[in-house]
């Protein structure tokens, strides 16, 4: 067993060496690579059942954003010199398509009209806000990823000390991570073909309403103009329509990125509880138990302090995506209510709506998963077989790792409330109150 023990650790050690060459050898033929052979490795892990995940979901989340561009790490400013040139044009493009809907939000003559200029500029700067923390944080952001390809590699079932009475333990444990995987990528893949739908329904609509740009919007010479200047408005079009599909693509990936954050530490958890109901069922001698439940320990602090590194690293986007939120779902709900004459615009700020309900909705699931995964800790942990026959070191132990599982770990950016399903319904109480004040005063 001790050998055992000893195996794993150095086979984590090796991984850790691994991670470090991964990281220093990404280029960009690699990411693309990566994102090409996506559909076979997602064919094949959903096909076949005993078939493990060949890898997390947030690589392709990575690979994504690096060739979209929105993702300086050192290693690829080390090795194109371009890339943080292509990416501050690209991060001042999505900028600059905001600006001409605020300086248009003076021609809105009612309040439907001025709503929906508030809910644009809302959103864009929501994206644009996420766009720069990816930038700044790109490094951090690689660092986090690998801690989880770290988890990934320890926790997956090895046949070193396998068991027969052990083996349904394994096989849970990977029907656990096939079941991230496959939740990841295919909320992953439906979310950008989502993106793509949003997009052409934004730049179709100047054919179906007197608006001539997709975005209402207004530019110098008065270039935004169909009919003064047909050359001018054909490009703004066009542009309009590319920059609103890469943002949505970018905030697309961002967003799963880290959302599948959340995901992974509560299948973290979870497996982490599968494992010491495998150290239950083997017979052990107390120093043996002790190092196993010494490696389990080290586990949970390292997931503990993977959260908090987590809240540090994306503190600024998750108070973004709670204003964001809030702000969304009660200007769209006040908006489609005055627009009920309009049944077009009434039906676009539905869709507004509806669109920031799955977002949030998916936000606070996550966090959910991850606030009751980590207080079931505390559960696995009395539930290990005799533990109060051990000697009093490892009760002691034990009796510490319970006191400290049952407080929960909290995905939040102070000082707003964690993501959680109970926060999602004070931002749904709170909409209805600031909705119904609204209606008072009209």
């Amino acid at each position: 067993m001790e050998q055992s023990s000893i195996a794993v650790e150095s086979s984590c050690g090796q991984t850790q060496l691994e991670r470090q060459d991964t990281m220093a050898n990404g280029d960009l033929k690699a990411y693309l690579g990566l994102l090409s052979g996506f559909f076979n490795e997602y064919r094949t892990v959903l096909r076949q059942k005993s078939q493990p995940p060949p890898r997390l979901a947030l690589n392709y989340n990575r690979a994504f954003l690096v060739l979209l561009g929105l993702y300086p790490n050192r290693w690829l400013l080390g090795k194109y010199s371009h890339y943080k040139r292509c990416n501050r044009l690209l991060l001042a493009n999505s900028t600059s398509l905001l600006l001409p809907i605020i300086f248009a939000m003076h021609e809105s003559t009612n309040v439907v009209d001025m709503g929906e200029d508030m809910a644009w500029i809302i959103g864009i700067s929501l994206i644009v806000t996420k766009n720069l923390y990816v930038c700044w944080r790109a490094n951090q952001i690689d660092e986090l990823i690998e801690d989880f390809n770290y988890y990934e590699r320890c926790f997956r079932p090895t046949q070193s000390r396998q068991l027969a009475e052990l083996e349904s333990d394994n096989v849970e444990i990977r029907r656990w991570q096939r079941l991230c995987y496959l939740v990841e990528t295919t909320m992953n893949f439906a979310l950008i073909v989502f993106m793509v739908i949003f997009n052409v329904a934004i730049c179709v609509q100047p054919l179906f309403s007197e608006r001539d740009l997709p975005y209402h919007a207004v530019f110098p010479f008065g270039w935004h103009n169909s009919v003064e200047h047909p050359r001018a408005h054909m490009l703004i079009y066009i542009w309009q329509a590319l920059t609103s599909q890469f943002n949505l693509l970018a905030i697309c990936q961002i967003d799963t990125l880290g959302i599948h954050n959340f995901l992974h530490t509560a299948l973290n958890l979870k497996i982490l509880c599968l494992e010491m109901h495998k150290l239950g069922k083997l017979q052990l001698t107390d120093l043996q138990f002790h190092a196993e439940f010494r490696r389990i320990i080290q586990f949970h602090q390292h997931l503990i302090s993977t959260v908090q590194k987590n809240n540090g690293l994306f503190h600024g986007t998750f108070i973004a995506q709670m204003i964001a939120s809030f702000a969304l779902i009660s200007m769209s709900t006040f908006e489609a209510m005055a627009a009920a004459g309009d049944p077009k615009m009434a039906a676009k700020f539905l869709i507004f709506m509806f669109v920031t309900f799955v977002q949030l909705s998916y936000w606070c699931l996550a966090g959910t998963l991850v606030h009751t995964q980590s207080t079931d800790v505390a559960q696995a942990a009395f539930e290990l077989k005799d533990w109060h026959t051990r000697s009093v070191f490892i009760q002691r132990n034990i009796l510490f790792m319970i006191k400290r599982s049952q407080k929960p770990l909290l995905y939040a950016a102070k000082p707003f409330p964690p993501f959680t399903l109970a926060t999602y319904s004070i931002i749904l109480q709170q909409c209805y109150r600031i909705l119904a004040l609204l209606r008072e005063a009209m």
